[in-house]
């Protein structure tokens, strides 16, 4: 008798847990708007406000970033090898051709500036060229098109929901390109923000049309890369802007 209560009272319970659990549409603009909080307070707080020495300052920038996407994975049950196998040919294909757009821009368009030398150097090429582009990447494009996915219980078969599904990250990639680089003081002005916008718009695509990350990370990490060996000293591809001095 006493088992039979407390079962019907743990049915019950579950039941009630269930019916109050919040849409996954909300849910995932929950995530959304507390990583991209994150994202803007973290540049403003340790670049802009304490102005800590750049590679200290990634430090932070990296653990924060990670920390908060691996709790979104594991909370939300996301499948990574799963995102990163599903149209994977599409996104890279993709990739490359956004890899190629972004390498020419900071190449063509960007003065060359003068870099560290030695093992400090290669230590850059690795820390604020690789790793701070997958970071950078992983937040803001792989980070906007999970959140969609899962948002739409990943169905995004047929036109129509593609579209949804495209569209849709797109805008979460603008939102959070934009609040992530007005953290930093000196990308507080029309020029600061649209330069960002339209790289990181580009690097998104594959993301955006595949549902797939891989691409996307490529060209970031690319980006980052052509950035700290050509243009060392830039403003908007390498924030917050370093002297080689």
């Amino acid at each position: 008798m006493v088992q039979s209560t407390w079962s019907r009272g743990s049915r019950a319970a579950h039941q009630g847990h269930s019916a109050t659990r919040l849409p996954e549409p909300v849910r995932q603009v929950a995530w959304f708007s507390g990583i991209s909080l994150l994202a803007f307070l973290t540049p403003f707080l340790f670049s802009s406000l304490l102005d800590l020495q750049h590679d200290l300052y990634y430090l932070l920038y990296f653990a924060i970033t990670l920390g908060a996407l691996s709790l979104y994975v594991k909370v939300n049950g996301v499948d990574v090898v799963a995102a990163a196998a599903r149209n994977w040919k599409l996104s890279l294909g993709v990739g490359l051709a956004a890899t190629a757009f972004v390498v020419w821009s900071v190449l063509a368009r960007l003065d060359s500036t003068p870099h560290p030398g030695g093992l400090y150097f290669a230590f850059e090429v690795a820390w604020r060229g690789v790793l701070y582009g997958i970071v950078d990447a992983l937040l803001l494009s792989a980070f906007p098109g999970m959140v969609v996915w899962q948002a739409m219980g990943g169905q995004v078969a047929g036109p129509g929901r593609k579209l949804m599904y495209s569209a849709s990250t797109l805008l979460l990639v603008m939102v959070i390109t934009a609040v992530y680089h007005l953290g930093y003081e000196d990308l507080r002005t029309s020029e600061g923000i649209r330069n960002p916008e339209i790289g990181n718009t580009v690097i998104s695509l594959p993301v955006i049309v595949s549902t797939n990350p891989v691409g996307s990370i490529v060209a970031h990490t690319s980006m980052h890369l052509a950035a700290v060996t050509h243009a060392y000293e830039s403003e908007d591809r390498l924030p917050p802007q370093v002297s080689a001095d």
